[in-house]
């Protein structure tokens, strides 16, 4: 019985508590009394603005009457109450302080009902909600003082109490279910109704209910049915809520001090878990104890039936607060701090001082390298970069010291500080609250035992633990070092596969397949032994963590048994589960402490990549570009020597406003960084830069240009060597993001010569192009690029190289019509190039570089007076080979390197730019399933990791764990009866206070399986005896519970090592029309992220879920010990759980595989963006991507966030199922009356396991299905069609003549496209050389993937010496053919792995082959423009080829167009094949250069048969025959004196001959050949 004085207090307290309540109320009525209140019309807020219907829509009137109904009804009632106790003086006092307290609560709910700001009232119900609170708690305590009296006395004044309790609990949720504010929306879209619903929906998370009703109808869910980031999580406002802060500390410092009340909040919440999570066992510890002495009758019943309402009060309040700290966790902590940090890298990518190098395991003492532009790997979704050079590091430093730099060096690298250490980073302040939440667990459990088992007992406990800790500091520095060698390993696989993904046309070409199969699988294997490393120590530190708990209960419980003499059961059993509930806590701590050193290894990562230099201002403004005394290199490490770096020195240049400059010099002479100085993306190591300052982009007014305004004095739009395309659509490529002013892009187009290739694409200006235009052909990609520069509203034009890739009529049509034309006027262009006799008509200045310098430079009028203008040209293209250059009138290398020119032009109607057709896309969509996962995909698993037998093997090992586990409790139970007093009576009447017996025993003894497992054993209570099997038991438990995990982490390892070799098999094999149109990020995902999954989560997830499934299975045969009820009830909670289970799972599955769907096309922007960082920079288009990789940024939190909701809607709802699960257990034990209190203790101990096993059963099941969508797409890849891999094996020797005849071709792209070569017939005899000449679209390239059956004949055949080339094996057929691409391709490493990747030759044949192309002087000191300095103080930038160990970067980037095209073709002469293809290989060389690479032609390859696709008319004139093309036919095949003569002189080569203007030269050269 409370006294009087007690519930004086707390009736007082809870007026205190209201009154406290009321001032916010109060507060809110004084300024709505100062100031009237508006109506609210609209809303809007950080989170986005509301719409007219939705303010419509919004209503609080129900949950507004209802609180004012309650208030008034039960301040009304409470009147009643005083006035009728008064009489009776029954705490007369009490009641009227009730009362005040109803007054109160009426007084905010007044306040509330007239508050017209949605917001306010919201708030304003919580106090109300709390004063509730206050006032049932008050009431509650005053009915437990009366209530026996009035329900004997006064049952009416009873019934008054009980419903003034039930209008304060209507009250209370009246008050938390008034809704916060009308849907607001941001851009259009729904944003997420966290804070949009009611404080009851938010707390029991029931607000995407609507969300998953609509998943369960549709079986599906898209982007468009889920809402959108609020202000807390989207990228824009975390990025700029970081700006505005503006923080000075380390990173991890600032991400504190940046969500200090999300962590303040997870902090305080986790202290009540913490407590809380004790408070079940305590109750059990009373109703135990009640159990031990029932029999004596000297509690009230009353008692054990409020021990039984708070034991479901407790498992609830425990369940809530912790399911709403790991919703807070990640709703306000993961998710916004990564896409905090994701923002943060990607802005800082877009400013970054860009420094290159090769990887550093390539590392040599190396010379500095040429011309080109930015180096370095290229990345996700990215193709070749924009050209750097590699900036080496000196041999001398230790290689650790260069591992950290190399991380600003690696875009790969860059690409995973989102992928990977963003994801590390807030995972870990997700789940570090763990770390303190366990040391307050730690605490209360402590203090729980030793008032439960005293200090001895415990302390012998913890020595057990003392003695397991040595080896568990061990394994976890064994766990961190594996798992950081890991890392380090997936950034290196990640780097090859990228480059092998990148090369995939060169592998594919050379047969390379197997080699770059081998080249991955080698570190696919590394990478499996570090995870093996990870699983190993993992398994040793899962059995400490299993170990541990077990031996500190058996130690325990010994001492405790031994000093006392007994072990009741509530000590036994309550203790037991503090330690379990120790193990938990302590398990994830050495897991915690791993996490936490990979989170500060990324955020050291981050931190280290955010202080990185940005690109600072080199040039000071100025009205023209000028270089005053100036030296310049590629942009490096502070500590890089001069001597180490390609320099150019002492410069004087003065670019002349709206006029048309040139750049000339040698290949490798630093002509692009020049350019790059322009764009301020290089190092000035002395002299003062100037170049002209645009306004800002936000003060353009883009959108506001007209045809007078257009044009900015200052801009500066970009062309680089490499040309950088989007994926997007032609057009959307030429306008950039500016309007499109109809008449001025149509004048871009015709200017760029780009109106035929429209005409002739089926989807006109709307063709989509691939990343990197991988759909165009090299010369579409430099005349898109050109006329997105030409579009632009740019005065400056920086153009490197324009006229490589173009035919010379082309290139004098862009000469005279785009560089010349109306468009030009007034803006200044600057450009490099070889073509200076073509360009000197219109030029104004001219600058000539050599030797790490500027050896001419001047207006054309001055150069020509000091007659250094000859001598310029002569180093370049002759007037001559310029107008035999004009033959090339049908000769183009548009179509060169393209599978689409032709692929596109035989769609029939070739519609035009005015088409309406909606343009079909290139790049597909990513596949995504629906539904559950496939049954194929998990019965794949299974047999890859192992079979059926093996998992047979696993099951049967964790249900002996099982089994164990149950064993232990049993034993423990049958240990702690023989403590049990044996006067327990058979059967118990239980009584109550009304004096009614119910006889309870004989209706449930029948249900009881109690009986029949009683134990035989008699005993005299040895304690040896049972303690001996106690610990045997133990022992067993934790050696197999280890054995477990190790099993599985075997068949993990066995599905991630064939999983992996299958798909990199299909990949390499896949048709190359697949590869072109599947973005490199996507296939990278893959790689990555869903084979990290496979290799560590999934084994978890399986074994963790197999075990909280049998431990489910468990607690369901425990409670057949007790009551057949028990499985019965646990039937029926389980049916429920089942439902809310496929309720999750409907949502859960496509939010997952959208997850992984929205994290490709992060990888791809980053990988794209790094890429042409240069052009973005050069445009000023930074913000532009910035804002793009927000909205992708966005698109990713919005799927993991609802992941998560829909996680811990279930979370919280199997929470409240479990708790009704223990408390009807408990009543069930109440109500039997022979129960012994250990078996209660021992189904109990179960019982309050129920809620856990299940929410863990099905959320591991979630996650096995949810990790199985990886396993699903890695699958689906390998299972992708490849090329054919069946065929004969040729003779060795074969071809050993190279004949080639080509027998009614035909061939096409695709099965629903028309041919591109329509029955094409010709024969090439021995070692003849052909040319093939014709129109863009003429088939060219279709010969050419013909020949390499990269397309399949429809019809017709291709013989090689004889042999039908589509009946031998591809492989076969590749490598003994050779081609040398446009585009050349090279692959990170050395030069000599470049030319010799399997050690073939010897080094004096490779140093030969690179003389030959004449990358290397006979002296070696020839360095194809880097010659020797002409004066003895002059420093020498080294020449890349004097050294076959130089390194080359990723992708060739680290030295110029030029060089890698010369390094191709060294690769081809040391292979020496017999047929060999040449499409356009010396494009990018200057004219001197190219006509010694043709002379070199003519001569090495005199014993081989050679197609090339012609560059100019002149190089193929002297040829032994010449193939014209047209349509994809055969339009002339001759000699080139046949086809000159033929048709009466009127043939299609003639024709071109004659149109060049220099027919006499051509003449000549065709009838006396080449001299």
């Amino acid at each position: 019985m409370v006294s009087n004085d007690s519930v004086r207090v707390a009736v007082g307290a809870g007026l205190a508590v209201i009154s406290l309540f009321s001032l916010p109320a109060a507060s809110n009525a004084v300024m709505r009394l100062r100031k009237r209140e508006p109506r609210q019309d609209t809303y809007e807020d950080a989170d986005g603005k509301s719409t007219p219907e939705a303010v419509k829509a919004f209503s609080t009137k129900l949950p507004k009457s209802l609180l004012l109904i309650s208030a008034i009804a039960g301040l009304a009632l409470s009147i009643a109450i005083s006035l009728l106790s008064a009489p009776a003086k029954a705490i007369s006092l009490e009641d009227w302080l009730s009362t005040a307290s109803w007054g109160a609560v009426l007084f905010q709910a007044i306040v509330i009902v007239s508050c017209r700001n949605s917001v306010q009232a919201y708030q304003l119900g919580i106090c109300t909600f709390l004063s509730s609170a206050a006032l049932s708690g008050a009431l509650f305590i005053q009915g437990t003082q009366v209530g026996d009296h009035l329900l004997r006395h006064n049952l009416g004044l009873f019934s008054l109490r009980i419903i003034e309790l039930l209008l304060t609990i209507s009250l209370a949720i009246s008050s938390v279910s008034l809704p916060r504010r009308p849907d607001v929306y941001y851009q259009g879209e729904l944003v997420d109704r966290q804070y949009t619903t009611s404080a009851l929906s938010r707390s029991t998370l029931a607000w995407p209910y609507d969300m998953l009703s609509l998943a369960k109808r549709k079986k599906n869910l898209d982007m468009a049915d889920l809402t959108r980031p609020d202000s807390y999580t989207r990228a824009d406002c975390v990025s700029a809520s970081w700006k505005q802060a503006n923080y000075k500390h380390p990173l991890w410092l600032s991400v504190i001090l940046a969500h200090k009340r999300a962590f303040t909040t997870q902090f305080v919440l986790t202290l009540i878990s913490s407590v809380l999570n004790f408070a079940p066992q305590w109750v059990i510890l009373q109703l135990l104890k009640f159990m031990e002495t029932r029999h004596i009758g000297n509690r009230p019943i009353l008692d054990a039936w409020i021990w039984v309402v708070w034991l479901g009060v407790a498992i609830i309040a425990q369940a809530w607060f912790e399911n709403f700290t790991w919703w807070l966790s990640f709703a306000e902590l993961n998710i916004p701090v990564r896409a905090q940090l994701s923002a943060l890298v990607f802005e800082k990518s877009m400013r970054r001082k860009d420094v290159k190098g090769a990887s550093k395991s390539k590392k040599k003492d190396q010379p500095e390298q040429s011309e080109t532009g930015t180096a370095g790997p290229a990345v996700v979704g990215g193709a070749p970069d924009e050209t750097t050079p590699l900036i080496s590091k000196p041999a001398a430093e230790p290689q650790d010291d260069e591992s950290e730099d190399q991380l600003k060096k690696s875009k790969q690298s860059t690409v995973n500080l989102i992928g990977v250490d963003a994801k590390r980073i807030s995972d870990f302040a997700t789940f570090s609250n763990m770390f303190y939440g366990s040391i307050f667990k730690f605490t209360v459990s402590i203090s729980f035992l030793v008032s439960l088992l005293g200090w001895k007992a415990l302390l012998s406990g913890f020595s057990a633990m003392l003695i397991i800790m040595p080896v568990n500091i061990y394994f976890s520095k064994k766990y961190a070092a594996a798992q950081d060698r890991l890392m380090k390993l997936r950034d290196e696989k990640m780097e090859v596969v990228t480059e092998a993904l990148q090369g995939i046309r060169q592998i594919k070409f050379s047969a390379l397949e197997p080699e770059w199969e081998t080249k991955i699988g080698d570190v696919r294997e590394r990478e499996l032994k570090a995870v093996w490393d990870v699983f190993m120590s993992d398994t040793m530190l899962l059995f400490c963590w299993i170990t541990s708990p077990i031996f500190m209960s058996v130690f325990s419980l010994a001492v405790y048994a031994t000093f006392t003499g007994t072990l009741t059961p509530s000590v036994a059993f309550v203790s037991l589960g503090v330690f379990k509930a120790l193990e938990v806590t302590l398990s994830f701590l050495p897991e915690l402490t791993t996490d936490a050193l990979d989170a500060w290894v990324s955020i050291k990562r981050i931190d280290e990549y955010l202080k990185s230099p940005d690109v600072e201002k080199i040039s000071k403004d100025a009205e023209e570009v000028a270089f005053d005394n100036v030296s310049i290199a590629w942009p490096a490490d502070e500590d890089t020597p001069e001597a180490e770096r390609f320099v150019l020195r002492d410069m004087n240049i003065a670019f002349p406003k709206g006029e048309l400059s040139v750049i000339s010099g040698k290949t490798g002479t630093g002509k692009s960084l020049v350019l790059a100085a322009i764009l301020g993306e290089v190092d000035v190591l002395g002299g003062t830069l100037y170049v002209p300052r645009a306004p800002e982009l936000s003060k353009r007014h883009d959108d506001k240009a007209n045809k007078d305004n257009w044009i900015i004095p200052g801009a500066i739009a970009y062309i680089a060597q490499i040309p950088w395309i989007e994926n997007a659509t032609i057009k959307d490529n030429i306008v950039f993001g500016l309007p499109c002013d109809a008449e001025r892009y149509k004048q871009t187009i015709e200017v760029c010569a780009l109106k035929k290739d429209l005409d002739m694409l089926t989807d006109g200006e709307n063709t989509e192009i691939g990343a990197n235009g991988v759909n165009l052909s090299g010369g579409q990609k430099w005349r898109v690029t050109l006329a997105r520069a030409i579009y632009s509203r740019a005065g400056i034009l920086v153009m490197d190289d324009i006229f490589s890739a173009v035919d010379a009529h082309v290139g004098r049509h862009i000469f005279e019509n785009c560089l010349n034309g109306d468009l030009a006027a007034g803006r200044t262009r600057i450009l490099v190039t070889h073509h200076v006799a073509l360009c000197e008509p219109k030029t104004k200045y001219l600058v000539e570089l050599g030797d790490g310098r500027v050896l001419h430079a001047g207006s054309i009028s001055q150069l020509r007076k000091e007659g250094a203008l000859q001598e310029i040209k002569a180093h370049e293209q002759s007037p001559e080979e310029i107008e035999a250059d004009e033959a090339a009138t049908a000769v183009n290398s548009d179509g060169s390197s393209s599978t689409t020119d032709e692929q596109h032009e035989e769609d029939g109607n070739t519609l035009k730019v005015t088409s309406k057709t909606p343009a079909r896309k290139f790049v597909e969509e990513e596949a995504r399933e629906s539904g559950a996962v496939k049954r194929h995909i998990y019965a794949t698993y299974l047999k890859d990791s192992g079979g059926l037998l093996f998992w047979f093997g696993a099951l049967l090992i964790f249900t002996i764990t099982t089994g164990l586990g149950i064993g232990r409790s049993w034993w423990l139970k049958i240990w702690t009866a023989t403590y049990e007093p044996e006067t327990a009576p058979t059967h118990q009447v239980f009584s109550d206070t009304t004096g009614h017996g119910v006889p309870y025993s004989d209706g449930f003894r029948e249900f009881s399986l109690h009986a029949a497992s009683a134990p035989t054993i008699q005993t005299d209570g040895n304690l040896m005896y049972y303690l001996g099997i106690y610990v045997g038991l133990a022992l067993a438990s934790s050696f197999i519970g280890t054995l477990k995990f190790a099993y599985v982490y075997l068949g993990s390892i066995l599905a991630s090592r064939t999983l992996f070799a299958k798909m990199n098999f299909t990949l390499l094999r896949t048709p190359i029309r697949w590869l072109d149109t599947v973005p490199v990020g996507r296939i990278l995902n893959r790689y990555t992220a869903d084979f990290n999954i496979i290799d560590s989560q999934l084994a978890n997830s399986v074994s963790f879920g197999v075990n909280s499934f049998l431990g489910l299975m468990a607690v369901i045969v425990a409670g057949l010990f007790v009551s057949l009820y028990i499985v019965l009830l646990a039937g029926i909670l389980l049916v429920l759980c089942l439902y809310y289970a496929l309720v999750y799972l409907n949502a859960a599955r496509p939010v997952k595989r959208l997850e992984s769907t929205t994290k490709s096309p992060v990888f791809e922007q980053f990988g794209s963006a790094l890429t042409g960082v240069a052009t973005i920079r050069g445009f000023e288009k930074s913000q532009v991507y910035i804002e793009r990789m927000y909205r992708k940024l966005d698109d990713y939190s919005t799927a993991t966030w609802h992941l998560w909701l829909f996680n811990r809607w279930m979370g919280w709802r199997m929470a409240l199922v479990g708790s009704f699960f223990a408390t009807f257990v408990s009543t069930l034990i109440l109500l039997m009356p022979d129960i012994e209190a250990s078996l209660a203790g021992f189904a109990l101990a179960f019982a309050l396991e129920f809620s856990s096993c299940v929410m863990w059963t099905i959320r591991l099941y979630a996650n096995v299905e949810l990790n199985m969508n990886a396993a699903e797409r890695i699958i689906e890849y390998t299972e992708l069609p490849t090329e054919s891999l069946d065929g004969e094996s040729p003779p060795a020797a074969w071809p050993a003549e190279g004949r080639i005849e080509v027998n009614d071709l035909v061939v096409g792209y695709a099965a629903d496209l028309p041919p591109v070569l329509k029955g094409l017939t010709f024969s090439v005899k021995r070692n003849e050389r052909i040319g093939v000449v014709g129109r863009t679209g003429a088939g060219k390239s279709s010969l050419t993937l013909a020949l390499f059956r990269f397309l399949e004949a429809r019809s017709g055949t291709i013989h090689i010496d004889g042999l039908d080339i589509s009946k031998i094996k591809l492989h076969d057929l590749r490598s003994r053919l050779a081609i040398i691409p446009q585009d050349p391709v090279l692959f990170s490493g050395t030069v000599r792995s470049n030319l010799d990747p399997f050690n073939h030759h010897t080094d004096e044949e490779l140093r030969d082959c690179l003389e030959r192309v004449h990358l290397l002087s006979d002296s070696s000191s020839y360095s194809s423009g880097t010659s020797t300095p002409t004066s003895s103080d002059q420093i020498k930038n080294t020449n890349p080829f004097s050294s076959l160990d130089s390194p080359i970067s990723e992708g060739g980037h680290n030295l110029s167009q030029g060089q890698r095209q010369l390094l191709c073709l060294a690769r081809a002469i040391v292979s020496r094949p017999r047929v060999m293809v040449l499409d356009e290989a010396t494009s990018a060389v200057d004219m001197h250069t190219d006509s010694l690479i043709q002379r070199s032609i003519r001569e090495e390859f005199t014993d081989a048969t050679l197609i090339v696709i012609a560059h100019r008319l002149s190089t193929i004139a002297d040829f032994d025959r010449v193939l014209v093309l047209s349509d994809g036919q055969v339009a002339e095949f001759g000699s080139p004196k046949e086809l000159w003569e033929s048709s009466e002189g009127n043939g299609i080569f003639r024709g071109m001959c004659e149109e060049s203007g220099e027919k006499e030269k051509l003449r000549s050269i065709v009838y006396e050949g080449k001299e």
